[in-house]
């Protein structure tokens, strides 16, 4: 492999890194949409001057997103609502047992 394949490689996963982040930032300000150009100014902002057609490669290669265009960007946590069925709905909520179980070790200490 070339020097110049080997530097665009590394230079495709970090771009996919710093999409991945951006994405879970949006996700986390419960975003419904993000506009393309938006999202390009702020990546280049981050060092990471991309084409239109980078970032859709990229957002897609991340998984972070449930549809991108050259438009808009929809998170994954804006999923359809045909996605929702009750065979992916986990029959156990693994938070609250968590954190169930937290409250009970904190008080079994007290």
């Amino acid at each position: 492999m070339r020097l110049h394949e080997l530097l665009q490689e590394s230079y495709d996963d970090k771009l996919i890194s710093a999409v991945s982040d951006l994405l879970a930032i949006a996700m986390a300000k419960d975003l419904k949409k993000i506009s393309m150009k938006k999202f390009e100014e702020v990546l280049a902002k981050q060092g990471y001057p991309a084409s239109v057609e980078e970032i859709i490669q990229a957002v897609d290669k991340s998984g972070f997103a449930s549809s991108v265009n050259k438009f808009e960007i929809v998170p994954a946590s804006e999923l359809s609502i045909d996605n929702d069925s009750e065979e992916e709905k986990p029959a156990v909520d693994v938070g609250d047992m968590a954190g169930n179980q937290a409250m009970s070790d904190i008080k079994s200490e007290l």
